[in-house]
């Protein structure tokens, strides 16, 4: 299915297959329980709006939600909407793309921002783009951990990962959406352990993580003990054992030789330098972005939210003095399952200058 044909199936609320053989396996990203009320007047343009594009009369339908927009304050809820339908509804698939890609970006707590993460992972796959698929998938799975789509999701990503010879990253994925089914969910079980047939003998166990043993030092008494006495006292050294110096010289030592980190550095060096970073994740309530944060920690990954009065809570990671630096940090993150993207934080308050 090439990627115009799949814009004009969502459009027209369709459905896009990818199932294994003898199953069947669709989504319906314009139709999903997301669907607005039909008691508001403007979410009754929308659903006329769809009837309009299904019947054939594509560009009045597509003028309803244009006039959707233009009627409706950006920023809002609402807008994001609107913006949803028009991409849903497009012609063409960039246009559905580019609006896709401001309702992630701009509105990630619309009800439509899962929609529009799965409708971008469906254009990658259609176009063979695995890659970007696969970020957005596992975006969804860690950003929409109620959505009533994580086990499509999961069986598409899963999938994809073991397409990438990826068979760890594929097997988890599947296995933990095999985990989270009811009992009714008997079709779906069927499709995940179809996928999952390939995950006999994969240890899908993490690494449990150990102290690198490089960065620890015998005190300097203990080389004298194991070396036998000296005939001659070592110079320059505290020759009474039962007083050692202060662990301190090395981290001295290194602060001399190190230019201060810039999250560190006080309000006005944070604001001018450090002025990029990498968004993993937003939510809805600070318990769940500071759960996520506690996550990442235990996986050694140094989190943080951005302070804020009120939603979105954003978990970021790092800060960094250009886009090329932010970037490198982002890539390194995918390589550990871990999707986010670059911004800056010109929206962030200035961290506090560390207490010595």
């Amino acid at each position: 299915m090439n990627v115009v044909r799949l814009a004009l199936v969502l459009a027209t609320g369709g459905t896009f297959t990818v199932a294994a053989p003898g199953t069947s396996q669709t989504t319906d990203s314009a139709a999903k329980s997301h669907a607005p009320a039909a008691s508001d007047q403007r979410d009754t343009l929308f659903l006329r709006a769809r009837r309009l594009v299904a019947e054939g009369n594509g560009a009045a339908g597509r003028a309803l939600v244009d006039s959707a927009l233009a009627t409706t304050a950006a920023g809002t809820t609402e807008y994001a909407t609107a913006l949803y339908w028009r991409g849903a509804l497009s012609s063409t698939a960039a246009d559905a793309e580019r609006d896709y890609r401001r309702i992630i970006v701009e509105y990630p707590f619309s009800p439509h921002s899962g929609d529009a993460l799965l409708a971008l992972a469906q254009l990658e796959m259609a176009r063979g783009d695995r890659d970007p698929a696969i970020d957005h998938l596992q975006r969804f799975l860690l950003q929409r951990p109620n959505d009533p789509e994580r086990a499509r999701a999961g069986i598409w990503l899963g999938r994809m990962l073991l397409e990438q010879n990826q068979p760890v990253k594929g097997c988890a994925v599947l296995l933990r959406t095999r985990a989270s089914l009811g009992d009714t969910a008997v079709e779906t079980r069927n499709q995940v352990d179809y996928y999952a047939a390939r995950c006999a003998g994969v240890d899908t166990t993490p690494p449990v993580a150990r102290p690198d043993s490089t960065r620890r030092q015998a005190p300097p008494h203990h080389d004298s003990a194991r070396r036998g006495p000296s005939t001659q006292p070592p110079a320059n050294r505290d020759t009474v054992p039962s007083k050692p110096r202060p662990r301190r010289d090395s981290a001295a030592v290194d602060s001399s030789h190190r230019k201060p980190a810039a999250p560190n550095a006080g309000p006005a060096a944070a604001s001018s330098s450090a002025r990029f970073t990498v968004q993993v994740a937003a939510y809805d309530t600070r318990q769940a972005a500071e759960q996520l944060v506690t996550r990442l920690s235990a996986r050694g990954i140094v989190a943080r939210v951005v302070p804020s009065t009120s939603a979105p809570y954003r978990v970021r990671v790092g800060r960094y003095t250009t886009d090329a630096a932010a970037s490198a940090a982002a890539r390194d993150l995918k390589e550990k399952g871990i999707t986010g993207f670059v911004t800056t934080t010109e929206n962030e308050s200035a961290p506090a200058p560390v207490r010595r």
